[in-house]
């Protein structure tokens, strides 16, 4: 057998061999970015972010409780990433000073009586999160939808104050 030393040949069988070794780490175990938006890019966690908003409390809403302890959000449609990886995304919750909050996994949920921003179909898909701390009495917060297991940028999907 005749082995070639001729660079272009290779150059491809050392891009084969690092393809390979990446997609061997990408892959298995529970942990693993199967599924998660953007793993391997800075761009928005959810590619659905135009049809994303939230529930509850509602946009834009005043004087929701600082004793409030989930927060929900609605999904237009079940074909996204969010839909088919819910319990790899969490929520943000950034206030006007910097401080940050964080809810857990999200878990898709049933909310007859929510708002319905959606035509149907595809329909309205709702997540909530509990939060890992309290809110602060009079403060603003701005919700950002994240996947704590990537790079993607939280992407925004409303507002409200207590």
């Amino acid at each position: 057998m005749r082995t070639s030393s001729h660079p272009v040949r290779l150059a491809r069988a050392l891009c084969v061999v690092s393809v390979l070794a990446l997609a061997a780490c990408g892959g298995g175990g529970s942990t693993g970015t199967s599924g998660i938006p953007n793993p391997g890019s800075n761009a928005i966690c959810d590619s659905n972010s135009q049809g994303l908003q939230l529930a509850r409390p509602g946009p834009g809403q005043g004087g929701v409780s600082s004793g409030t302890n989930t927060i929900e959000i609605v999904s237009s449609g079940n074909s996204d990433q969010l839909y088919q990886s819910y319990q790899q995304f969490d929520l943000i919750l950034r206030d006007n000073f910097g401080n940050q909050i964080v809810t857990g996994p999200l878990s898709l949920v049933a909310d007859p009586s929510g708002p319905h921003p959606y035509p149907n179909p595809p329909g309205d898909f709702y997540y909530s999160g509990t939060l890992q701390g309290g809110l602060t009495p009079g403060d603003f917060y701005t919700v950002y939808l994240n996947a704590p297991n990537t790079n993607c940028t939280p992407g925004v999907v409303g507002s409200f104050s207590t």
